[in-house]
């Protein structure tokens, strides 16, 4: 590099950091190790896979989700590899299973260069109780707004789910590290849970305490979510008409006063019944009422797992390690609205798989760096806003493409050197101003409920004059 470039790329930390990052993970060793390993029937030929993905990368950093525009920045400087319909074939016939080792492999490399190593800096502390568990956030995303490229898609009106994937989020880190998935957009997730939970036992060698909304509470993929020894579960209950034989039972009250029970006991019938924890709040008001509130339209959760020990696992505990279950929903929408994936790249399912797969491990990316910014303030890192950090990496990227030609300079380095370089990078990074959410800076106040125009419309004016006309009520 001359003079310009190394002085941009001072100025460039978190440009620096993704760039020296996908380099790191994505080196041509890994990369070949994924392709051979799950390609099928494909081959490589001009445009190697290496060469696939940064293309990809850079059409969904730089360019908003848009391949042409990144190739016709190429075309400028006459460096295309290859022909651009070309990029989109190799796209549409991407193996699936390429995709799932991408996103497997790719975290688990991208958790080794976590501050202090892979586990020593979670960015949610959990309960002491569940230390001795890897655990795991399971849901399913319907990838939508698909394209109607496709010939045999053309001529329909109405809107096209591209793809369906179940995916696996660690609770400590907040990264995606595995999901199985159906090219059927409207599939059910509950059959694609035995794929899932046999990636996670494949890299993950201590137990697992998986926790799953509803529609996961059949006795069948409860075996399955502990089919392994010591594996557990946290699944709310969806189904009503459950047998279920309780044997000893408890009563206790939250912090706001609403009953808690605590029952063990059989679920199911015959051979397929299980022996189960099922953990009930109640939310139908002053902890008395069971089902819906009329007011407030809260159901009773109602949980079941196999921790059976109410003494190492309190009711209280497992009501609040399932709250964090909404942390895959925000993942799910951070992942929409930042990394491009409201604009599909590609129009088949194949393509789609492969490009949620990498806008994930591009979410996992900015947590790794939102983990050194948080260490830089002394912060947790989930009080970095992923939403403004990515911004300013996009803006970095943006510029360093233009005026630094997109070229980055390789060096070889491990795990150890590659989390110092890191720090090193990133030291003096935290925006208190720019980076913390607004909800850290300022707690939001709950809304009223709105009220309802009478005819369902009125004028500015009115409202302003208070003569507008509301339906009580």
């Amino acid at each position: 590099m001359d003079a310009f470039e190394r002085e941009l790329l001072r100025r460039s930390p978190l440009a620096a950091c993704v760039l020296e990052v996908c380099d790191f993970v994505f080196d041509p060793p890994f990369l070949a190790s994924v392709w051979d390993a799950n390609r099928g029937r494909c081959y490589e030929d001009v445009l190697k896979f290496e060469d696939f993905l940064r293309l990809t990368r850079d059409a969904l950093v730089r360019h908003g989700g848009s391949a042409h525009a990144r190739f016709l920045e190429l075309e400028r400087r006459d460096a295309e590899p290859v022909d651009e319909s070309n990029y989109y074939r190799k796209l549409a016939r991407t193996p699936v299973g390429v995709s799932r080792a991408l996103l497997r492999e790719g975290s688990r490399r991208l958790k080794e260069l976590l501050p202090g190593g892979e586990g020593a800096m979670p960015a949610e502390a959990l309960a002491a109780c569940f230390d001795g568990f890897e655990v795991i956030v399971g849901d399913g995303k319907k990838i939508k707004d698909a394209a109607k490229r496709l010939k045999p898609t053309r001529g329909y009106s109405g809107k096209l789910i591209g793809a369906k994937a179940l995916v696996a989020m660690d609770a400590r880190t907040g990264m995606a590290v595995a999901m199985s998935d159906s090219l059927d957009g409207l599939a059910n997730d509950v059959p694609l849970v035995p794929a899932l939970m046999g990636q996670l036992r494949g890299t993950i060698a201590r137990p697992v305490l998986s926790v799953w909304d509803r529609q996961f509470d059949d006795v069948r993929t409860l075996g399955h979510l502990s089919a392994r020894p010591g594996d557990a579960f946290v699944v709310r209950v969806k189904q009503k008409n459950h047998t279920f034989v309780v044997d000893s039972a408890a009563e206790t009250a939250d912090p706001q006063g609403r009953t808690v029970r605590d029952e063990v006991g059989l679920l199911g019938k015959g051979k397929n019944a299980i022996r189960v924890r099922r953990v009930t709040l109640e939310r139908g008001g002053k902890g008395k009422g069971k089902g819906k509130n009329k007011e407030d339209g809260e159901e009773d959760v109602v949980l079941l797992t196999n921790l059976l020990d109410r003494a190492a696992f309190p009711s209280a505990q497992l009501l609040a390690l399932y709250r964090r279950r909404w942390g895959i929903e925000q993942v799910f929408q951070q992942v929409t609205e930042t990394f491009a994936l409201d604009h599909l790249i590609g129009s088949s399912p194949q393509a789609v798989l492969l490009q949620f797969a990498y806008c994930l491990l591009l979410y996992d990316l900015v947590q790794l760096v939102k983990a050194y910014v948080a260490a830089d303030g002394g912060v947790l890192a989930s009080v970095v806003s992923t939403y403004y950090l990515f911004a300013d990496i996009r803006k970095e990227l943006v510029a360093w493409a233009y005026h630094g030609g997109g070229d980055y300079p390789r060096d070889a380095r491990d795990a150890g050197q590659m989390r110092e370089r890191l720090s090193e990078l990133l030291h003096g990074s935290w925006d208190p101003i720019a980076y913390s959410k607004a909800s850290d800076k300022k707690p939001r106040p709950q809304r009223a409920p709105p009220k309802r125009l009478h005819g369902g419309h009125s004028s500015v004016q009115r409202i302003l004059e208070g003569r507008a006309k509301v339906i009580a009520g």
